[in-house]
């Protein structure tokens, strides 16, 4: 079967699935929009520093206001932020059936440098992660890793960088240590979930000589963002092609090598008038070093050196309807599509879809119910380069992922999940595997 022939026959699964999904019970009877709500409110992380709260409210953290400290440093332009989140799943069968506990720590400091230092337009963020556990993706063996707050143990530096924007925030331009999934292919709709392809896609997150700079491992590059009208939002980086060190995973690791090469990203928004319940994406990639191909080789046996890496993605995602009477409660959904260079990259073609019902049940507003499906489909040089050595591989694997999202507190969550696993890591040796635990989050 061609790569023509394997994407159609994947199309039509792929279209069945998603109308079973979307032809589910919503539950809740309700309205369509006329005033929906925006749905990447948890988006980009450099249009969120200059939109901070004016006063600090005390109940939305474990640890309250400090005595009156964190209201005052917000008064001054500092916001401090500390939120813990953990992950404890089982897995059924895959490389090894085990029970699996990854952590994520995260502290940051978002400074208004038009309060703190009279810089109109000014803000800087730092973040620090502390990372801990044991991959869960390692006993599914899948490429869609089923915590996305697995790493290596460390604490390291993540992000640090300074915006400063011009013209009414027309025009914003960043530099420093920056993650690129803060804002570009970043689907506010899709936090919910805890499979990490629903983040950044498998066609873009397991790319590069090191991935692109995204958890864990971040990279220094410049970022800059236009309003071009009300409705759309043009964003371009160049960074580091290779961030972090393979060799040496732990600690903050920043290095500019000859051979790492760019990573250059564009991203164009389109959120219409009419439609404003609605958010249409669509962005490119480019590497510029050089990557080994996948399957063709030179006479001597070596393979054959490829100048660069690319791929396109596009994404929608918005409210479907409202419950009567609310601007924040309904059901949402989002629809993603990815291609990469299948020169020198496993997963050719990716999608991702789901639904997301905010405030269920009645009395539990804040609460989320997800349920959501990925397809990374293999590259036909991965496939001929494994058959060639001898081996056999799947055309492509498949994820699902039912999670529910309980606010027990501001500041306290509790989210039960189960993902079903069909052949994990494209390998015929490995069976489908159900995933079940649950995530706790709490802020302090």
């Amino acid at each position: 079967m061609n790569r023509k022939q394997k994407i159609s026959s994947w199309n039509n699964k792929i279209l069945i699935a998603i109308m079973w999904i979307a032809y589910l019970p919503a539950g809740t009877e309700g309205t369509v929009l006329a005033s929906p709500t925006e749905p990447g409110e948890s988006e980009p992380k450099a249009k969120e520093t200059s939109e901070q709260p004016e006063s600090f409210e005390s109940e939305s953290a474990l640890t309250g206001d400090w005595g009156g400290v964190r209201s005052t440093l917000l008064e001054n332009g500092i916001n401090i932020g500390i939120a813990n989140t953990g992950d404890l799943l089982a897995n059924s069968r895959g490389v090894s059936a085990d029970v699996r506990y990854a952590n994520l720590l995260e502290a940051s400091l978002t400074a208004d440098m038009d309060k703190l230092a009279g810089l109109t337009g000014g803000s800087l963020y730092i973040m620090a992660i502390g990372t801990h556990g044991r991959d869960p993706g390692e006993a599914t063996g899948s490429i869609a890793a089923p915590s996305n707050l697995a790493a290596n143990d460390t604490f390291k530096l993540f992000e640090a960088w300074y915006e400063q924007t011009f013209f009414n925030d027309r025009i914003g331009i960043l530099a420093g240590l920056y993650a690129v999934d803060s804002e570009f292919d970043a689907k506010g709709t899709a936090d919910v979930f805890l499979n990490g392809a629903f983040g950044t896609g498998l066609d873009l997150s397991e790319t590069g000589l090191n991935g692109p700079s995204i958890f864990p491992v971040t990279s220094l590059g410049v970022r800059v963002r236009a309003n071009i009208t009300e409705e759309i939002t043009l964003r371009a980086t160049v960074l580091d092609g290779a961030p972090g060190d393979p060799d040496h995973p732990r600690g903050t690791r920043i290095g500019l090598k000859k051979g790492d090469g760019l990573l250059i990203m564009s991203e164009l928004d389109y959120q219409p008038h009419a439609f404003d319940f609605l958010r249409f994406g669509v962005g490119s990639w480019l590497y510029t070093a050089d990557f080994d191909d996948l399957a063709d080789t030179r006479p001597n046996g070596d393979p054959v050196r490829r100048e660069g890496s690319y791929g396109i993605y596009g994404f929608v995602e918005g409210v479907i309807f409202n419950e009567p009477d609310t601007v924040d409660q309904g059901l949402s959904g989002f629809l993603r599509i990815g291609s990469a260079d299948e020169d020198v990259n496993q997963i050719g073609t990716f999608y991702g879809a789901g639904l997301v019902y905010t405030g269920l049940f009645p009395s539990r507003d804040d609460d989320v119910l997800g349920l959501g499906v990925t397809v990374g489909i293999n590259g036909d040089k991965y496939e001929r380069a494994l058959k060639s050595a001898g081996g056999s591989v799947k055309d492509a694997e498949i994820a699902l992922e039912l999670t529910y999202r309980a606010q027990i507190t501001p500041w306290l969550s509790l989210q039960p999940v189960l993902q079903y696993y069909i052949n994990p890591g494209t390998d015929p040796a490995l069976n489908d595997n159900i995933v079940g635990g649950f995530r706790y989050g709490v802020t302090f």
